[in-house]
């Protein structure tokens, strides 16, 4: 054994019995070159199965209104600071309602109501009230949202409507966040963080990766979700958008992908990692390797504003990952 591999091991050995490693442990698996990476995902599987176990999520979303956001987040083809070919237009309640009996039956355990734009109005929230009601009523899912910035008195509106758990993600760590959004700060998206927990919901809090942040920066966003004690985590990959200002940013290559996911299981060891936004154009052949770096969910179908694939094809590589999910609900290949 190497003497790396025996450093991984050691940290591995470090996390199932209770302990947690540190800044510089996280860092030092970001750095590891070759071979042991093999190394590194093998344990990061070993904490998944042991803290959270073999099952594997799947979630999906709808965009209740899409385009003319306020915000400049430089990933964003919503934002309206930027020439793109994405055009504003929202949902109706019909249109939701279908979206959402499509992911139960493409076997989503729970399903995403999300808006662009910076902060979600009462009316809204009063407006979207039957709309969720009807969906955790007509369905086995949860119902989620993400409207973005929201009071503690509207998470008490959204967790008396039924959404139990609500994502708002701070992206990037605190250091890199003003290279990447400058119409809002990184203090603002915690403040609705708080907000989320102790409204009673469940927080999905995660990131962007690939924005053109440093090693270090993906570490301090690891240890800043783990210091909010979130339950969810995210992991988006940066698919660059034409007329956003990281539409020329080199997409990560699969390992530095999967590295990455590795070192969020080593840090967060009993949360739920779900894998979402980019693993098509990031993981290419190697999305099933996902789970073996330490993922236990991820996101089926469309995004908000660029396409995933065919759900059915996410059930073959289950399937042949001999990996069971949680809904029961079966899908059947429309070919």
């Amino acid at each position: 054994m190497s003497g790396q591999s025996s450093k991984i091991t050691s940290m591995a050995h470090t996390l199932l019995n209770g302990r947690a490693i540190n800044h510089e442990d996280a860092l030092y698996l970001l750095q590891l070159e070759g071979e042991d990476r093999f190394d590194l995902f093998y344990w990061a599987n070993r904490i998944r199965l042991e803290f959270i176990g073999p099952e594997i999520s799947l979630c999906a979303i709808a965009s209740v209104h899409t385009g003319s956001c306020s915000e400049d987040c430089r990933f964003c083809a919503q934002s309206s600071h930027y020439n793109t070919n994405v055009t504003s237009q929202s949902l109706d309640a019909e249109q939701l309602l279908t979206a959402a009996n499509q992911a139960g039956q493409a076997g989503a355990d729970c399903f995403g109501l999300v808006s662009s734009g910076r902060r979600v109005t009462n009316a809204d929230i009063e407006k979207l009230g039957p709309i969720i009601r009807k969906i955790t009523e007509s369905n086995s899912m949860r119902c989620c949202a993400s409207l973005g910035c929201i009071t503690g008195e509207q998470a008490g509106q959204l967790y008396a409507a039924g959404i139990r758990r609500y994502n708002h993600n701070l992206e990037t760590s605190r250091n890199f966040f003003p290279q990447v959004v400058t119409t809002h700060t990184y203090d603002d998206r915690l403040t609705t963080v708080k907000a989320v927990k102790d409204s009673g919901m469940q927080s999905c809090c995660g990131g962007i990766i690939g924005l053109g942040e440093s090693l270090q920066d993906r570490v301090d966003l690891a240890l800043a979700l783990r210091e909010l004690d979130v339950d969810s985590v995210p992991l988006n990959f940066l698919n660059p958008i034409p007329g956003t200002p990281l539409a020329d940013n080199e997409p990560l290559s699969p390992m530095t992908a999967l590295q990455t996911i590795a070192m969020f299981r080593f840090v967060l060891p009993k949360k739920h990692i779900k894998v979402a936004g980019g693993r098509e154009q990031c993981l290419r052949d190697l999305q099933s390797w996902m789970f073996y770096a330490g993922a236990n969910s991820t996101m089926i179908g469309n995004y908000l504003t660029t396409t995933g694939r065919p759900a059915h094809q996410d059930h073959q590589m289950l399937k042949d990952l001999e990996i069971t999910f949680k809904s029961q609900n079966i899908y059947t290949d429309p070919k």
